[in-house]
């Protein structure tokens, strides 16, 4: 294979701007370039100096470019399974492309978006899942995403497919056996058995999906919306936890028409805050619709924020009353405690005997209970996270094959509870095998490693 070359670090200035060179020629571009003492580095240096820091200075010719740090990695142990070199220069873009140009003279050529880690899968140094969630690994905007990513180059979804792998194989060997073998004095699993197996798998796959499903939409944001009465403080409060003016706010009742949403993370979680018209009786045709889609965001959101002006005095426990059953479950917001009046709170306690309504008395105004509040969402958050168990990841790709490879085992579990011929359902174990191998690269085919790396940046 050709030597590639291309900068592994952000196009912007910085401390320290890597560049990363992969292939057989590696050593011998290195040793035209780099010098110790004045000295040139033959080639054989730097496989003797394999895995450890080697200071020297980069020339171009005889102009003195740069001191730089070398690291090199000889074949097989590195991150492509060939000969690396990492080049760690001062971070200056026009630099790092003086640099990357030398060493294209030198023999080497620009590498392809994703070319290393296509490399290190090829040479069987990364699986092909793993190398997947590299790019999310990145690019990752919150924690929760970190993790899954993490978790997908550490091998989980690989270990999941070798799992199903594994199990099928035996399941299919159990079933060619009994035909290959019928006459012979042997004992075989039972078909209920069987069936049971092929169920388990299909219970699996199907939990696998509905997962990355869910785990996606967390990923997107946590939907949290505000809700209640006009003039309750809900646009106040929007503001306050975005911590800017974001959403027109007034003493007058009524100023939101329409829903409004800002997104924000919240100790490295994504949040989408919804602000949402006060709900009430009215005759404005305009006023309606705005409440209509109030209720419509309030159905489908993640955590509630159900807010009481606490600065009221007349009609709070009939407000609450008709509200108990959106109350319940609800985060109730207590706002404007800097003009409260003296009764509101034992109504309030009156009230919540019963539920297990988590309560937080702020005020928009003074910024008292803003934090207090954004703990108990972000604890809310974190049990929305958590609500399904552990969560699976799958990139596009892989949630693609697994779809198929559910139909796949949907058809071989309705054959065998029509007891057609083993003959027939073995058809579609092996075709859910070959889907098992697309997605841990048994299966691969340069086109489709092409559109994988395709997305990634220049230098992975």
């Amino acid at each position: 294979m050709d030597t590639i070359a291309a900068v592994s670090t952000a196009h912007t200035p910085g401390a320290i701007g890597i560049i990363r060179l992969s292939g057989s020629r590696s050593s011998e571009i290195c040793s035209k370039i780099l010098k110790k003492n004045n000295q040139p580095l033959p080639p054989s240096y730097f496989i003797t100096h394999s895995r450890k820091a080697i200071l020297c200075d980069l020339f171009d010719a005889e102009k003195h470019v740069d001191q730089v740090l070398c690291l090199f990695f000889s074949s097989p142990a590195s991150y492509t399974g060939e000969d690396i070199a990492e080049l760690h220069l001062h971070g200056n873009p026009i630099l790092l492309s003086e640099v990357l140009s030398l060493l294209f003279r030198e023999g080497a050529r620009p590498a392809e978006r994703g070319e290393f880690s296509k490399r290190a899968v090829l040479n069987g140094k990364l699986d092909l899942t793993a190398a997947e969630s590299i790019g999310r690994l990145v690019s990752a905007r919150s924690r929760f995403e970190l993790e899954l990513a993490r978790k997908n180059v550490f091998g989980e979804i690989h270990r999941l497919s070798s799992r199903l792998r594994s199990e099928l194989i035996n399941l299919k060997a159990e079933c060619e056996a009994e035909l290959d073998f019928s006459t012979e004095d042997l004992t075989f699993e039972s078909f209920e058995e069987r069936k049971k197996r092929l169920r388990s798998l299909l219970e699996l796959v199907r939990k696998v999906l509905k997962s990355s499903e869910r785990a996606n939409t967390v990923i997107q944001h946590t939907k949290i919306v505000l809700y209640g009465a006009p003039n309750t403080g809900k646009s106040s409060l929007l503001n306050a936890i975005l911590g800017k003016e974001r959403a027109i706010t007034s003493h007058i009742p009524g100023t939101t028409r329409d829903y409004l949403s800002e997104s924000l993370l919240l100790e490295g979680f994504p949040i989408q805050l919804v602000d949402t018209a006060g709900i009430r009786e009215t005759e404005d045709e305009l006023e309606k619709k705005g409440i209509e889609r109030s209720e419509k965001e309030f159905e489908t959101a993640d955590v509630r924020l159900f807010l009481l002006d606490t600065s009221e005095e007349i009609g709070v426990q009939e407000f609450l009353e008709k509200n108990r059953q959106k109350i319940t479950g609800s985060i109730l917001v207590a706002n404007k405690i800097d003009i409260q009046h003296n009764s509101w709170k034992n109504t309030l306690n009156l009230f919540c005997t019963d539920t297990t309504i988590k309560i937080c008395e702020t005020s928009s105004k003074t910024g008292q209970g803003i934090d207090e509040l954004n703990r108990i969402i972000l604890e809310k958050v974190k049990q929305v996270e958590t609500s399904d168990g552990e969560y699976v990841l799958l990139e596009d790709r892989n949630r693609h094959h697994f779809e198929k490879i559910r139909g796949f085992l949907e058809k071989a579990a309705s054959l065998m509870e029509e007891n057609a011929p083993p003959e027939i359902y073995i058809l579609e174990i092996n075709e859910t095998l070959r889907e098992i191998g697309e997605v841990t690269g048994k299966v691969e085919t340069e086109e489709v490693l092409g559109r994988i790396f395709s997305r990634f940046c220049v230098g992975k």
